[in-house]
């Protein structure tokens, strides 16, 4: 079904789905598969009615028959983006140090989407891009959807400061391009850490403006999670920008905190395109992710149960807005 501006009503997740292998802090072990299936699990769940969701995504014959079963648990998913290759899954082991610290290392590797595979998503009424390997869409190809596609990409930034060496084990760096990446993003999302990487000053209100400002020529939307102490969002209206803090509910345990980030940009989107309202829905992701972290299996989860105990957040529900002209 098309809308009135000639885009299917359809959600489109470009990534990857992981195995995944997590030791918790507390040594508890957790093995199963996440990646965007963190995204998929919530939109499929929390969409607006009438949206339908198709994930863009190389999938390794290794683990093909586990992760089709997981997907076809899901509502709503159209599956004619999901590409079985010939190579081995990607497989990340995580070790927490702590609720924030973690030790990473990606085996496999599927490699990034194709064209054939974003040709069937450029009508979609949003597209997230979530970077799970880092690898996930080429900066060619990414330039290639850009110049095709006029509605929204979410971007999620995330793993694209990642690298990989030889042993499999990831790296924090800045990467040489990350311009050309952001530069095809209208809403951005990275944490506090990936931020000060990037902009190369500590998060705040004055760094923030300036980056969007000076650095993201296009994004009108900048979001920085904050882990435990919530988020902040960056808005370009006309000629001001707005910084907005919203903080994080308290929560008595965290349990896990793996796919926070991607429970995040999935709660978002679902709010966003019922409200229309980019502040509301960053407070109703942040509530959203919060409530993840009491979980050990999200999957488990009545996600809907959520929605219908903590509806949309309203504007009075903000801690702290500002603006200043650019």
């Amino acid at each position: 079904m098309a809308n009135q501006n000639g885009r299917n009503r359809k959600i489109a997740v470009i990534g990857t789905i992981n195995r995944d292998t997590v030791t918790r802090a507390d040594g508890s072990r957790f093995e199963g598969y996440g990646g965007i299936l963190y995204n998929l699990a919530v939109l499929s769940a929390l969409s607006p009615s009438g949206f339908s969701v198709c994930p863009i995504a190389k999938v390794g014959r290794d683990c093909s028959r586990q992760i089709l079963d997981k997907l076809a648990q899901l509502a709503r998913l159209e599956l004619q983006g999901v590409s079985i290759v010939a190579k081995p899954n990607n497989h990340c082991v995580l070790r927490y140090r702590d609720s924030a610290g973690k030790y990473e290392v990606l085996k496999g590797w599927v490699g990034g989407v194709s064209r054939r595979q974003l040709q069937g998503v450029v009508d979609a009424e949003l597209i997230l891009i979530n970077f799970i390997s880092g690898a996930d869409i080429s900066g060619r190809n990414l330039r290639w959807l850009r110049g095709r596609y006029e509605g929204d990409i979410y971007m999620d930034f995330h793993s694209r400061t990642l690298g990989r060496r030889r042993d499999g084990s990831r790296f924090l760096r800045r990467p040489d391009d990350w311009k050309e990446y952001l530069d095809c993003a209208d809403v951005a999302q990275m944490n506090e850490l990936e931020f000060e990487l990037l902009s190369g000053h500590k998060a705040g209100e004055i760094s923030g403006t300036d980056f969007l400002k000076r650095q993201l020529g296009r994004t009108r939307c900048l979001i920085v999670t904050r882990g435990a102490r919530g988020c902040f969002i960056m808005q370009r209206l006309g000629k001001t920008i707005r910084f907005t803090s919203i903080p994080a509910p308290h929560v008595t345990k965290v349990t896990d905190t793996t796919g926070c980030g991607d429970i995040f940009s999935a709660g978002f989107i679902t709010n966003y395109l019922t409200t229309g309202n980019e502040v509301v829905a960053a407070r109703y992701a942040t509530r959203l992710a919060s409530w993840r972290v009491c979980f050990s299996d999200i999957f488990k989860v009545d996600l809907a149960a959520f929605s219908k105990r903590d509806r949309s957040a309203t504007s009075g529900d903000i801690l702290r807005s500002s603006q200043r002209d650019i």
